[in-house]
């Protein structure tokens, strides 16, 4: 089914548009309806710290899908990387890449999402600007927000789970085909600008904002507003949603396994974190369910650095997408 099919039947439990990924009318049958809130993701396919913001997205995908508008913004992170590069290999007496490394693993410690950090090192070799990438996800976006949403989830997973080579066009494009974009299309918003002025008119928005560093979200209802700086668990960015809106009610899935199987669809990931987040459990809870549904023959974990990721057990899963070899079970971390 998909996350986009759960958000649209999950009932259990307590629930200029650019970007948007879910609206509701504003009137139904002559009445007018409750405005949604509105939260703005400020973000960067590179910045790690916005990948351990992936299972917040996605409960808010899922369980406030009906009352929640979530908008997203490509901030660009590095126009030009070379400097900070040669400010790490002065630290490290040139042994920037040591730096890097120790950075990628420090921030995976706190957030807890699965990243190949020594492959990923292996990749940026060439690498001098995060720029590419956030064109690349707007070029995405111009074919509507759910499909521009999806591949910003792809071009994450393709960086930090595969070690692929984003900044790269060949990669982003080869990502738009594996998530079923218009490939010409795509390759032409790159080609001829549109792409890029749509990244512009974000940046703009950025300025306006006064937003220099990503992960930024804002929160709105009317007047009432909210800011939040920096990676924070979805705990956390759930306690200030419900102070910018005390009313608002989420419909989180049941968590057994019948409603977990239905999050996956043959090109679709899970980190054992973000299930957790998705249903409102501990790791260890949500790990186990897993592990039940993967004893079932329904779906596979892979190993990814000090995580684990996982996908229905199907051929068509496996054209496109691999995460590392299988691992023995019984020396997989949590």
């Amino acid at each position: 089914m998909g996350l986009a099919a759960f958000a649209a039947n999950a009932t259990s439990g307590r629930g200029k548009n650019r970007g948007v990924l879910s609206r509701r009318p504003r009137r139904v049958a002559g009445r007018q309806v409750v405005p949604m809130l509105e939260v703005t993701w400020f973000t960067d396919p590179h910045n790690i710290w916005c990948w351990g913001c992936e299972p917040m997205v996605r409960r808010l995908e899922i369980a406030y899908s009906d009352s929640v508008e979530l908008r997203i913004r490509q901030g660009g992170l590095f126009e030009d990387f070379s400097p900070v590069r040669e400010q790490w290999a002065r630290m490290s007496g040139g042994r920037w890449a040591d730096s890097v490394r120790a950075f990628f693993e420090a921030v995976g410690a706190q957030h807890q999402m699965p990243m190949d950090s020594d492959r990923m090192i292996e990749s940026i070799e060439d690498f001098n600007s995060t720029w590419p990438a956030c064109i690349a996800a707007k070029a995405a976006d111009l074919q509507g927000p759910h499909p521009g949403r999806r591949y910003l989830r792809a071009l994450r997973e393709a960086w930090c789970l595969d070690a692929r080579a984003i900044h790269r066009v060949g990669v982003q494009t080869d990502v738009a085909r594996e998530v079923g974009l218009d490939v010409d299309a795509f390759s032409k918003a790159l080609e001829d600008g549109t792409a890029e002025r749509a990244f512009e008119e974000d940046r703009k928005e950025c300025e306006r904002l006064e937003v220099t560093g990503f992960p930024t979200f804002t929160i709105r209802k009317g007047e009432v507003s909210a800011r939040l700086n920096g990676w924070q668990p979805w705990e956390v960015f759930e306690d200030v949603l419900h102070q910018v809106e005390p009313s608002v009610v989420g419909n989180v899935p049941d968590p057994t396994e019948a409603t977990l199987l239905t999050l996956f669809d043959p090109f679709e990931r899970w980190a054992t974190r973000e299930v957790a987040a998705v249903l409102g459990v501990t790791d260890d809870d949500a790990e186990l369910l897993l592990e039940e549904l993967e004893e079932a023959g329904r779906i596979a974990h892979q190993a990814v650095g000090n995580g684990l990721v996982w996908q229905l057990v199907s051929p068509r899963a496996q054209v496109t997408r691999t995460a590392g070899p299988p691992v023995d079970r019984t020396s997989t971390p949590k």
